[in-house]
């Protein structure tokens, strides 16, 4: 741990309302860490279930950041960066375990070229299967594919495959353009303080709009299979949003084309996207005139669809929040 001689990784982990796998997350740390200088960040953001608590009694040596309410996934992770000490940043999950030695070799394996910008794990399901959170970044063929009707319709086409990198065994080092934030470690020079994560991305496409950054820099990132990290999907609080953050994630979508491909391609996408919701409405009222569904069932799903529509995340910042602080990393990244 962090003792103060020279850090070679700061890691930061945002915590929200998941007391008992934060726990189980940091005690993995300690054999997860091996040999190297750690500096550990959490950033609580406004948890209710007792997290801070824990944090601060069991984990003394964490350096703790509380936040009053949930100010999201990038804000949070921005407040934490100010801090770091180390050589290298390794964005970690509070629902994560990592393997014995993991972080170590993720350390060593960046210190053996300095042309490599980052690098993740191996994750792995409770029972040991692999986890197929690692992607390419979202090109037009891909998105078509994998948010869209044509998915149900199409279930194994080469597209979704290629998108997932489902033909990749992962058994030797392997670049990856879009590496999950669920366990990233960043080279620090690359980076450009003072902001890590561009906040327009509350939740999602933040490290998407990060690895699209990186790739448009010559930046290259990599998995290494000889870290393994047991990853519970899904189950670091985006769970308690509204069906598990998927319109939130498509707005996020949205967004990134808008960024990276211009306002034509992304009205574009919200065009298409708009579309898929009409088609989807319409079969699932079908489904309700067979008696296949119930009706409030279809008003549910109407709600998703309009909030897609008209852009509205079920995430939103604190009223008091500072707008202009809100689009720090945009100002770092342009």
């Amino acid at each position: 741990m962090f003792q103060g001689h020279e850090v070679d990784v700061s890691i930061i982990i945002v915590n929200w309302n998941t007391r008992d796998l934060l726990r189980s997350c940091l005690r993995a740390l300690v054999s997860g860490i091996g040999g190297v200088q750690a500096q550990i960040l959490v950033v609580d953001n406004g948890s209710i279930d007792g997290s801070p608590v824990l944090v601060a009694e069991e984990f003394p040596w964490v350096d703790l950041l509380r936040n009053p309410e949930n100010v999201g996934f990038s804000r949070a992770n921005n407040q934490a960066y100010q801090r770091v000490q180390g050589r290298y940043v390794l964005l970690l999950n509070p629902d994560t375990e990592v393997g014995s030695g993991s972080i170590e070799k993720m350390v060593q394996f960046l210190d053996a070229d300095s042309q490599r910008a980052g690098v993740t794990a191996v994750l792995r399901n409770p029972d040991g299967t692999m986890q197929r959170y690692h992607k390419r970044l979202p090109r037009w063929r891909y998105v078509l594919f994998s948010e869209t009707i044509l998915r149900n319709l199409f279930p194994c086409n080469q597209w979704i495959r290629a998108f997932y990198m489902h033909d990749e065994p992962f058994q030797s080092m392997t670049e990856v353009e879009q590496p999950p934030a669920a366990c990233l470690m960043l080279r620090q020079s690359i980076l450009m303080p003072p902001c890590l994560f561009d906040e327009q991305f509350p939740i999602f496409y933040n490290d998407v709009d990060l690895c699209r950054w990186l790739y448009d820099h010559g930046h290259r990132l990599f998995l290494l299979p000889g870290a393994e990290v047991m990853h519970h999907g899904g189950a670091g609080g985006v769970h308690e949003l509204p069906d598990q953050g998927i319109i939130d994630s498509l707005i996020g979508l949205v967004r990134y084309y808008r960024k990276h491909e211009g306002l034509l391609c992304a009205g574009t996408l919200w065009l298409i996207l708009t579309v898929n919701s009409l088609l989807v409405l319409g079969g699932g009222l079908g489904k309700v005139l067979l008696g296949r569904r119930s009706l409030k069932w279809w008003g549910h799903e109407l709600g998703k669809r309009m909030r897609l529509a008209v852009g509205q995340e079920a995430f939103r910042y604190p009223k008091d929040m500072n707008p202009n602080l809100i689009s720090c990393a945009v100002t770092c990244r342009h």
